[in-house]
């Protein structure tokens, strides 16, 4: 791993614009800045708002394409299970059952994770939790598959999170395939897990051709969108509509379509309130979803700007 020099320090002020803003009475409360690229089926750039050749950590965002690694070491993940191996979960009964299910199928249990502790995210799952735990943790199904796939594969459990473990080095290379470049720079993600950087078109261009090309973890993800994230995330909203979505943390969203177009936005603020939405308003400008399609998801995802009972202001798009 390697950390960020003064020569990749990634995106500047200057490659950013406004993306979105928040007004109320009139005056412009909030704004948010940040990168937005649309790449075509064959991974050039169609758009971008901002510079697209900065270099940003995705987060999750790749977990789609982290999934393709465990049919390559040769586990095979289907429905909900691969769904969530994709997915950043909220730590549901639902959720954490499915963890428990692919370590199971190994031959193994929650004691084999390597990823921390921690709290349901969901409100009603926190409320009935007695202690936190690994399973819970919203990238546990991502571990899980990693771990059935080391299983599958006969490569160490104990070390899989090491960059230099055969399952790590693979996920790296199918980044570049995807991505269409080479890693330049790594860290270590809040899982645990190695965190690689690319440019914003390079993810863009990677999640468009997983779209096109892999109908397993497509199909999945569109069939399970609950096990991806919950029932009112960002990615679950987008999915409805038969778009692969994947948000990440500090501001990260994909959007994947059949076709082959990847749609990847970055906030500079590290906010996800604009970005689902953002990524939206690409693919509108471009004619790749109805205004139908925009305004119901958009109706789900702004935020609502109230005085008491009125509504004194509106969030919008600005690109």
């Amino acid at each position: 791993m390697q950390p960020a020099t003064h020569q990749n320090q990634g995106f500047s002020s200057k490659d950013l614009v406004e993306l979105a803003n928040l007004e109320r009475a009139g005056l412009v409360e909030s704004r948010h800045f940040g990168i937005a690229v649309l790449t075509g089926p064959d991974g050039s750039v169609l758009a971008q708002y901002g510079n697209s050749s900065s270099l940003i950590y995705p987060r999750s965002a790749v977990k789609p394409l982290q999934a393709i690694a465990l049919a390559r070491a040769g586990v095979n993940l289907s429905g909900a299970q691969l769904a969530i191996a994709c997915g950043s979960h909220q730590g549901t009964p639902e959720h954490t059952a499915l963890v428990s299910q692919i370590l199971a199928s190994a031959g193994l249990d929650a004691s084999y994770l390597q990823c921390p502790i921690a709290w349901p995210g969901d409100i009603k799952a926190r409320v009935a939790a007695k202690a936190q735990t690994k399973e819970c943790f919203n990238c546990s199904g991502k571990h899980a598959g990693f771990l059935a796939a080391c299983a599958a594969a006969g490569w160490d459990t104990s070390t899989y999170l090491d960059p230099n473990h055969p399952l790590q080095v693979l996920v790296k290379e199918i980044l570049e395939e995807y991505s269409g470049e080479q890693v330049q720079v790594s860290t270590i993600d809040g899982c645990g897990a190695p965190l690689h950087a690319l440019t914003l078109a390079g993810l863009s261009r990677a999640i468009g051709k997983l779209s096109s090309t892999h109908s397993q973890i497509v199909e999945a993800m569109l069939e399970h969108p609950w096990a991806v994230g919950g029932f009112d995330s960002p990615d679950y909203v987008v999915m409805q509509h038969g778009m692969v979505a994947k948000l990440g943390a500090e501001g990260v969203f994909v959007i994947g379509l059949k076709s082959g177009h990847g749609v990847a936005i970055k906030v500079g603020d590290g906010s996800l309130r604009p970005a689902a939405s953002v990524a939206l308003k690409v693919l509108l400008n471009a004619g790749l979803v109805s205004s139908e399609v925009f305004d119901q998801c958009f109706s789900q995802l702004a935020p609502k700007v109230v005085g008491g009972n009125q509504v004194v202001g509106s969030f919008r798009v600005c690109i």
